[in-house]
């Protein structure tokens, strides 16, 4: 083989540039995350959905393009196939919800020009096998199929429902990677950008590190009272660094933990669960029809 007596000195280079660029970013964030007000004059935007079109969803046959998936990653894809239902709910959190498709009897959106509605009720379908007979209809997206990225901000502005048993979210998780086909998760990691279960101005944020296999939670400090009403429209965020995870609720920084190994391209989801082991399942003060309404959906990088 020849060898090229340039390429020690052209690697040299690069691992220089990329070492540089690398303490450019670091810097950047630190100024970024150190202020109390999120900042994003350092940020160009990779991700924009305002709902003023109706939302464009996936479909593997007819619209490959789709932007928003409405079920998750794992499991049998086909809704028509006796086992689909398990990649609409998820059964380990004892869920009770049906995340349906935007079409037909299971379509839980609702869109109006500059707002995409999530709605969850007692599902019309509940004698349908192919739904496992979940007792609520709800609704998921994820831009799964569309979008991801390793570090930035990823924010969304929402109006959330509150009553006992509903659990909307807004959160990050690991790009599956493909194997034969079938997708498959490259870690146990996951970040909340917000969580709620029917508690008046109060919101969980939460970094699930991955322990061997096992998914841990950073629980320290992840409550938060927010003194304001979260039915109306506010802007939830969260910026990803190597080295920082900080949550802001409406561009106010409350919380910051290190980024233990979130270090990985991830996409959004939000969702609206119903029931569950956490928040407690539906009784006589739950109401319907709960909905969650979302403004806009963003993310954004470093310039």
């Amino acid at each position: 083989m020849k060898r090229n007596w340039q390429q020690p000195l052209v690697r040299g280079a690069l691992i220089l540039t990329a070492a540089a660029f690398l303490g450019g970013c670091q810097d950047l964030y630190a100024r970024m995350v150190g202020d109390k007000q999120l900042n994003r004059s350092g940020l160009v935007q990779t991700f924009n959905e305002d709902f003023s079109a109706p939302p464009s969803f996936w479909d593997a046959v007819n619209n490959p393009d789709g932007r928003w998936k409405t079920n998750f990653y794992f499991g049998i894809q086909d809704v028509s196939d006796p086992r689909g239902w398990e990649s609409r709910t998820l059964q380990p959190n004892g869920e009770q919800e049906y995340y349906g498709e935007p079409k037909g009897a299971t379509n839980p959106f609702e869109w109006s020009k500059g707002t995409l509605t999530i709605v969850a009720r007692p599902s019309p379908v509940a004698d349908d096998p192919h739904t496992n007979h979940l007792p609520y209809l709800s609704g998921l997206i994820t831009t799964e199929k569309s979008f991801n990225q390793r570090y930035g901000l990823f924010e969304a502005r929402l109006a959330l429902p509150m009553t006992h048993a509903v659990w909307p979210a807004f959160w990050l998780l690991p790009q599956p990677r493909m194997v034969k086909g079938w997708a498959q998760a490259i870690g146990q990691q996951e970040i909340d950008i917000f969580e709620s279960i029917g508690e008046p101005d109060k919101l969980y944020f939460t970094h699930f590190s991955d322990d061997g296999g096992r998914k841990v939670a950073d629980d320290v400090g992840r409550e938060y009272y927010t003194n304001t009403d979260l039915t109306q429209f506010h802007t939830y965020s969260v910026l990803v660094s190597p080295a920082t995870i900080t949550w802001y609720f409406d561009d106010r920084k409350v919380r910051q933990r290190p980024n233990r190994d979130f270090h990985m391209p991830a996409y959004m989801l939000l969702n609206l669960a119903v029931g569950g082991k956490w928040p407690g399942y539906v009784n006589a003060t739950t109401q319907f029809p709960a909905k969650m309404r979302i403004a806009w959906v963003r993310a954004y990088k470093l310039k």
